[in-house]
């Protein structure tokens, strides 16, 4: 009795353990509701079939994560369905004519990450079929059976509001998130950047070591489906996040070939100018009596450089109504060209021209995504993403005591130099920081699965990997040799020195996998239950 009851607890631990790690896997969302007839008592055993819908409310084509979902689930004796692990997206649901009632189609039904949709059908007598058009908006209904506070933009808002390149410019329409660059990212109620946690499908990607999310992962909006913040009543899965969780689900294929190809650009000419910089020049000592300080204004000149952002998006079948494909390409191209002139760091009356330098900088974020979904059976489906999202550099742009968004119109002082001795010897300004830059590998890979044998039964798993190497920088430095000098007596005249190591070239490598396993059973015990 004693080991039954060990082995009791040992099992229940585990299955409260997984469910706390799946409630935190949020990608999905949910439909449930109840049929009715038209003197409102409730219908038992009607069969529902929940497809992908092919356009939305407004006509336009949808290819979202659902695209080829297809469930067919049962209502229980008390008229009331529940089917979970929807991918986000629009949906129709059709009742099976049975029992005297006739056919019913439910239109433009939008599931979001994070909510169970709320319907109450109504069947009517006969034979007829009928037809209802849920709403006309992207805005799901309000969902009772969840206390969280959560603002979720779906793809039809994406396509509506005027945004940035990467997704995180959609978290500005967000209430109480706002970008906030002296707290590490975006302030979410008032919390700083560091308390957020990041999630792109399932995995989480925030910066182990900053606590933000690193530029390489803030995906083009392309790839977006859905986002949805998070500012309370998230699991304890993301105990460590005190300010907002952020989730992303990626965009899918359907039954419909598509393809988005375009090009934008960003010129330096639609920018305001930078702002004065006050400095202070001082000569001489108090005591002497010779101190002396000038105040003066400095106008940085805007960095030119036109940065382009080319995108090419296709998506369909691979099998129709079993197996759909989404890819795309849109890499993220910044150029940066700055003409700096170098001074004597002194006063305007004795200050003195040194030289100047062109200095060049390209930096490109490639973004490579591939998603396959699967519906080898009709109570299985299966998901798989791939994003490849390195940064590379191409020369380097010197930074100085005065500088213009990392770049500097002018310097005090001389010029950049480096020795690499040998036959390349000393290299000066540009002709050192033109073969300068570095590589930052980066992936994310995710896999899915949700089994559901029964209606009331659901088992997914899921397994993903993220990889991110932080060594930008590494390109065409020269090589240190470490030197150790012993500290003598200061009666020999002798210092202490040290030299700092090569430590750009040296990886620096994060790794996250994660595992998880659920399995929920829906059941009625004195009342409506999900048991994880």
């Amino acid at each position: 009795m004693k080991k039954n009851l060990m082995l009791m607890t040992f099992v229940l631990s585990i299955v409260f353990c997984m469910a706390e790690t799946g409630f935190g896997q949020e990608t999905t969302g949910g439909i449930e509701g109840t049929v009715k007839d038209p003197a409102g008592a409730v219908v038992p055993n009607v069969t529902l079939t929940i497809t992908a819908a092919g356009t939305t409310a407004t006509g336009t084509t949808t290819t979202g994560s659902g695209g080829g979902f297809r469930r067919t689930i049962t209502t229980n004796e008390e008229g009331f369905f529940r089917a979970i692990q929807v991918p986000p997206g629009v949906y129709s649901i059709t009742t099976t004519a049975s029992g005297g009632f006739g056919e019913v189609n439910y239109e433009n039904v939008v599931v979001a990450i994070g909510r169970n949709t709320q319907l109450e059908i109504a069947v009517s007598p006969g034979t007829t079929t009928t037809s209802v058009d849920v709403s006309v908006s992207d805005a799901p209904p309000v969902d009772t059976t969840n206390n969280a506070i959560q603002t979720t933009i779906s793809a039809q808002k994406i396509e509506l509001i005027p945004k940035t390149t990467g997704f995180t410019g959609l978290l500005k329409t967000v209430p109480g998130t706002r970008p906030e660059s002296r707290s590490g990212g975006f302030s979410v109620d008032g919390a700083s950047g560091g308390e957020n946690v990041f999630v792109i499908d399932g995995q989480e990607v925030t910066n182990y070591r900053t606590g933000t999310l690193n530029e390489t992962f803030n995906i083009p909006t392309q790839l977006v489906q859905e986002v949805q913040v998070k500012s309370s009543g998230f699991e304890a899965a993301y105990g460590g996040a005190t300010g907002g969780v952020v989730s992303v689900v990626t965009r899918g294929g359907s039954n419909d070939f598509h393809g988005e190809f375009g090009v934008q650009f960003e010129t330096p000419k639609f920018n305001g100018g930078a702002r004065p910089l006050l400095t202070r020049f001082t000569s001489g000592t108090v005591a002497a009596g010779t101190f002396r300080q000038t105040a003066e204004y400095f106008q940085p000149e805007k960095a030119q450089g036109v940065n382009f952002f080319p995108t090419a998006n296709v998506s369909g079948p691979i099998i129709k109504d079993r197996v759909w494909f989404f890819t795309s390409y849109t890499p993220q191209i910044f150029n940066t060209e700055v003409d700096t002139q170098y001074f004597t760091d002194q006063p305007a009356s004795t200050r003195t021209f040194i030289t100047s330098e062109s200095y060049k900088r390209k930096r490109t974020y490639e973004y490579a995504f591939g998603r396959i979904d699967a519906n080898p059976f009709n109570n299985l489906r299966l998901t798989g993403t791939f994003l490849w999202n390195p940064v590379v550099d191409e020369g380097s742009v010197p930074t100085t005591g005065f500088s213009n968004v990392s770049t500097s119109a002018f310097g005090f002082g001389n010029v950049p130099t480096a020795d690499y001795k040998g036959s390349i010897g000393v290299l000066r300004g540009n002709q050192y920081t033109n073969q300068q830059g570095g590589r930052q590998t980066s992936n994310l890979v995710t896999f899915a699965g949700v089994f559901t044998p029964t209606s009331k039964l659901v088992i997914d798993g899921r397994y993903s990997r993220g990889f991110l190497n932080e060594k930008n920088g590494n390109y065409f430095i020269p090589t240190l040799t470490p030197r150790v000098f012993s500290c003598g007596p200061a009666t020999v005249g002798f210092t202490c020195a040290t030299t700092g190591i090569n430590n750009l070239t040296v990886k620096d490598i994060s790794i996250r996998e994660s595992y998880d396993f659920t399995g929920t059973y829906i059941f009625n015990a004195g009342g409506r239950h999900e048991l994880k």
